[in-house]
């Protein structure tokens, strides 16, 4: 099996500005994650899955930020890094230790320490730049098979933006307070500038080196950087739009609500659709994960219509909110179990039986961890008491 896993944002599903709760992005997440946990069991393509993920990551990011802007309190970095890291490292402390544990009993003792390897880098949130120093290529398959930490890249990238995003924003907000100029617009050049040198060098190394470019942190900044953008831009144009409407006094009809209505089935069609129609293999993370990227805008942009045949209404289903709860979880454990199904069975890949029984177990799996680990320790009121 030559495919990896990958990611679903740690970050709560709130809004881009204070009040604001968006129920269709918690139900894109679980949406998401569903798609990649399919593509993984079932398919040998990639689902785009992840760029998804670390769009929403950002957008959410900034978005808790400009909600700071607005009310004019300072940045706090380590504020928010003492939160975000606070949920992030017990579940894949957790998932780490299990993995190893089965690492050890069914895997051959050869790929011990590799294992043991793979783990202190899942926890440092640099696996990614461990499997580049191995050689590892996502298209090739591995005569002793993939790691079962080889998810863990994913999460790793996300984890450095993470440290870095807020010290960018800090120091940019900083300098426009200082120089009396707009902060919404500093972000978006600052934000601008980093997308576009990330997106050269991603094309660039994924056409001349492919095989490390899908794991650099450098090619996959500038999904972050577009993420950063909408989470800027998006409540701005909403609130635009909302004071020209009550201004004329229009009333929000099902007619005026079709636009958004298409644009949400356009971005949801297109996000299924994507490794199905395209044959990406060795193009990501290059120009083609535009796609997956832009479907998930569109998502984001029609927003919440509240109309009966929306995308909104569907992702705000029971159904698509307890995935999306559970999205974190069900991405730590279904690639270890899937590994570890495969190298103890010796098969390439999961029948139609193996791969629905594996699925079951991750979701239960996943959400005995979000209500035993994820759910208990974020709420802890001493564990948000200080930022360290």
């Amino acid at each position: 099996m030559s495919r990896t896993a990958s990611l679903p944002s740690a970050v709560p599903a709130t809004g881009t500005r204070a009040g604001r709760f968006r129920p269709e992005l918690h139900g894109l997440r679980g949406l998401a994650i569903a798609l990649v946990v399919l593509y993984h069991v079932f398919f040998d393509r990639v689902s785009g899955g992840v760029d998804v993920f670390l769009f929403i990551s950002a957008f959410l990011l900034v978005g808790t930020f400009m909600r700071k802007v607005d009310r004019g309190e300072p940045m706090r970095p380590a504020a928010y890094w003492g939160r975000t890291f606070k949920r992030l490292l017990p579940p894949t402390a957790v998932i780490s230790l299990a993995t190893l544990g089965g690492v050890y009993l069914l895997l051959t003792p050869d790929r011990w320490m590799t294992g043991i390897t793979d783990a202190i880098g899942s926890l440092l949130h640099v696996q990614n730049w461990v499997l580049i120093q191995r050689g590892v290529d996502y298209y090739a398959a591995a005569e002793t098979g993939p790691s079962a930490f080889q998810h863990f890249w994913s999460l790793s990238i996300q984890g450095q933006v993470f440290l870095v995003w807020p010290v960018l924003i800090a120091l940019t907000v900083a300098v426009a307070r200082w120089r009396r100029i707009s902060v919404r617009a500093s972000l978006a050049t600052m934000f601008a500038l980093v997308l576009m040198a990330s997106f050269a060098w991603s094309v660039h190394s994924t056409a001349t080196q492919q095989e490390v470019a899908y794991f650099d942190t450098f090619t996959r900044l500038w999904e972050f950087a577009a993420g950063s953008l909408l989470g800027l831009a998006l409540p701005w144009w909403e609130q635009r739009t909302t004071r020209s409407a009550t201004a004329r006094h229009r009333a929000i009809t099902p007619a005026r609500g079709l636009p958004q209505v298409l644009m949400g089935w356009a971005g949801i069609i297109a996000l299924v659709s994507c490794g199905l129609l395209i044959d990406v293999q060795g193009a990501f993370p290059g120009w083609i994960a535009l796609w997956p990227l832009a479907a998930a805008a569109l998502v984001l942009c029609a927003g919440t219509t509240g109309h009966r045949f929306s995308v909104d209404r569907l992702l705000s289903t029971r159904p698509a909110v307890v995935l999306g709860d559970i999205s974190y979880g069900l991405y730590l454990v279904h690639w270890p179990l899937l590994v570890l199904f495969l190298a103890r069975t010796g098969k390439e890949r999961a029948s139609l039986v193996d791969g629905a029984l594996l699925i079951l177990t991750s979701l239960v799996l996943a959400w005995l961890l979000t209500r035993v680990v994820d759910t208990p320790i974020r709420r802890w009121p001493w564990a948000a008491a200080k930022a360290w």
